[in-house]
């Protein structure tokens, strides 16, 4: 049997929306740590101090995107519980306004009057169906905005972490700084690529297209990162 859900819509899943958030947690996590150590190495530092100082902008940034994450969230299921509670009231206390409101609805998505008629009769007779109904047609929400903050924080959060490993990885055990830098930068952009094709394969854009954006912009934030590290210091004195 052919399935006939699109990668598009599998964006929109519940599932696809982990996805997403792996996607923007770990894109986060390379591009911070690169640009930031990208800009540490531009100051020459020892390397143990930029491998030590990258691990904890990785912590840092890791428990900042969960809490960001988390809020998110919390804030989304919060909305979601009001609205719904005010849905309920409406349909318990107004049901005739209720029922010309689907009617509406109905009639604004092409039905003609006798089968929004028809289908009024039916599924008001279903007060979970009804609400359901105005929630998503009214108000534009459904079931997959009942979030969940703690694990949504997590997941972010933990997504960045993975995200701030590649680059950090080669400082842990090369000797050669700008070696050093090479290799990570090589290794952002293998996974920035990697994240590009996987975004592509659910937004139905072309691969290249995908892979090239996440390249390019952590690449440039890598580059910048450099650049500061290796200019400010020479303005300030500080090298």
């Amino acid at each position: 049997m052919k399935n006939s859900s699109s990668p598009l819509e599998a964006w929109h899943s519940p599932e696809g929306r982990r996805i997403k958030d792996s996607v923007l947690g770990i894109n986060d996590g390379v591009v911070t740590v690169v640009s930031f150590i990208g800009g540490l190495t531009g100051s020459a530092l020892p390397m143990h101090t930029i491998f030590f100082s990258g691990v904890m902008s990785n912590v840092a940034g890791a428990i900042s995107m969960f809490l960001g994450g988390y809020m998110a969230s919390r804030s989304q299921r919060d909305f979601y519980l009001r609205e719904s509670n005010r849905e309920w009231d409406e349909i318990r206390d107004t049901p005739e306004l209720e029922k010309k409101e689907v009617f509406d609805i109905l009639l604004k998505m092409h039905f003609s009057q006798e089968e929004a008629t028809l289908f009024v009769q039916r599924i008001t007779k279903d007060p979970h169906l009804w609400h359901s109904f105005m929630m998503k047609e009214e108000l534009g929400l459904s079931d997959m905005e009942k979030a969940h903050p703690l694990k949504d924080g997590t997941w972010l959060g933990a997504s960045f972490l993975i995200g701030g490993i590649p680059p950090l990885f080669p400082y842990a055990f090369v000797h050669s700084l700008s070696f050093a830098f090479d290799l990570s930068l090589a290794l952002s952009i293998v996974v920035l690529a990697t994240l590009g094709v996987i975004k592509s394969h659910y937004s139905n854009e072309p691969v290249i297209k995908g892979a090239g954006e996440m390249v390019i912009l952590g690449g440039s934030a890598a580059l910048a990162g450099l650049f500061v590290g290796t200019i400010l210091p020479k303005i300030f004195h500080l090298s």
